[in-house]
């Protein structure tokens, strides 16, 4: 088997694509309306509200073209194949096709939740410090 195909093997049994398009679909859910005005420390009018709402679907879209998995998958493919030898993917395909492999890979996405959980409860905590931050910069900025 050529190496492209061994990484592409791994990738599928990593579910790769998958991981990334929940990622790019965490992210967009993170910067929430409540978020924003959290952070700015005001309430939206519900015509900002629904601005915000069209304007997070624009920006999941340039996202999602940008670091779509369709458009990564050759970079990916590539970048794989120059750093580990076949020999190397030949064991790593052996792990993530062994029953600890495959439980990585089913535990994998609740783990990456739970720690995504602890990241934004550890911002929830820097949130009175990060909205200090903007109202100085935003009261500085206003006196030059």
């Amino acid at each position: 088997m050529e190496i492209d195909s061994k990484v592409e093997e791994f990738m599928n049994l990593t579910h790769m694509g998958e991981s990334l398009h929940r990622s790019v679909a965490l992210a967009k859910s993170q910067v929430t309306v409540d978020a924003v005005q959290e952070l700015i420390g005001a309430k939206l009018t519900p015509e900002a509200g629904k601005a915000m709402g069209q304007y997070q679907d624009k920006v999941a879209l340039v996202m999602s073209d940008a670091i779509g998995w369709e458009r990564l998958k050759p970079a990916c493919v590539q970048l794989f194949a120059e750093t580990y030898t076949e020999s190397e993917l030949d064991g790593i395909l052996a792990f993530y096709k062994s029953p600890p492999g495959q439980a990585m890979v089913a535990k994998n996405p609740l783990l990456m939740s739970r720690a995504s959980e602890i990241m934004q409860q550890r911002m929830a905590e820097a949130q009175p410090e990060l909205q200090k931050l903007m109202r100085d910069f935003v009261s500085e900025q206003a006196k030059n």
